[in-house]
């Protein structure tokens, strides 16, 4: 029997493979104010929550309108959506999951509205107890309604598993009392992962075997 009630799933870069169409859209933003673009490493290397972080590393905040690039990256983060998959072995994670009896949710930064019609469209929303994503397009943090959830389940920490791709979800698992993995092959670098100390996986196949 697996000893995990409640699975805490991140989605962008966990489920869903999507790292390219962040990348692609961060890049159109660069090249439209005349910039070189970045590549994969340095992005993972950037990323982070709440995502001012990363804007305040890869373009001069002091003369940009926060709201316009937010507007800007979503609007881009969209159009480059239509080349994006689930992750190699995603159904197999949430098959593996539900065929044990655990709920799955989905908690993350994404705008709800936006994350309940992805996971439709990837032919996943089925899968999940709640999909808890946020109000806006801000990207902070998701940890409150996490608690939310688990708390009007009385979950108990030893029930739970955090599975995401990065340090924040770490974060979140630590103020959880739950267990993490962290998936090496998502949006942060595996050498910022490593500093969180806990297990990581390569894929999400790996990561069943690990649980």
């Amino acid at each position: 029997m697996l000893k995990y009630k409640y699975i805490i799933w991140d989605w962008n870069g966990t489920l869903l493979n999507d790292i390219g169409a962040s990348l692609a859209s961060v890049n159109d933003m660069l090249a439209q104010r005349g910039r070189l673009p970045i590549d994969i490493d340095y992005y993972k290397e950037c990323i982070g929550v709440p995502i001012i972080r990363f804007y305040e590393k890869v373009f001069d905040m002091e003369k940009e309108d926060y709201n316009l690039i937010i507007k800007q990256y979503n609007e881009g983060y969209l159009y480059h959506l239509k080349d994006v998959g689930l992750t190699n072995g995603a159904i197999k994670a949430l098959e593996h999951f539900k065929n044990n009896g655990a709920k799955q949710v989905i908690v993350s930064s994404s705008n709800n509205e936006q994350l309940c019609m992805n996971a439709k469209k990837y032919g996943v929303f089925d899968y999940f107890d709640a999909i808890l994503g946020a109000g806006d397009y801000f990207a902070g943090s998701k940890i409150e309604r996490a608690e939310a959830y688990l708390n009007k389940k009385n979950a108990k920490k030893e029930e739970i598993l955090v599975i995401g791709d990065l340090e924040h979800d770490a974060e979140m698992a630590n103020t959880l009392g739950a267990d993490c993995i962290l998936l090496t092959s998502g949006h942060e670098h595996p050498k910022r992962l490593k500093k969180a100390e806990i297990p990581l996986a390569n894929d999400l196949f790996e990561l069943v075997n690990l649980v």
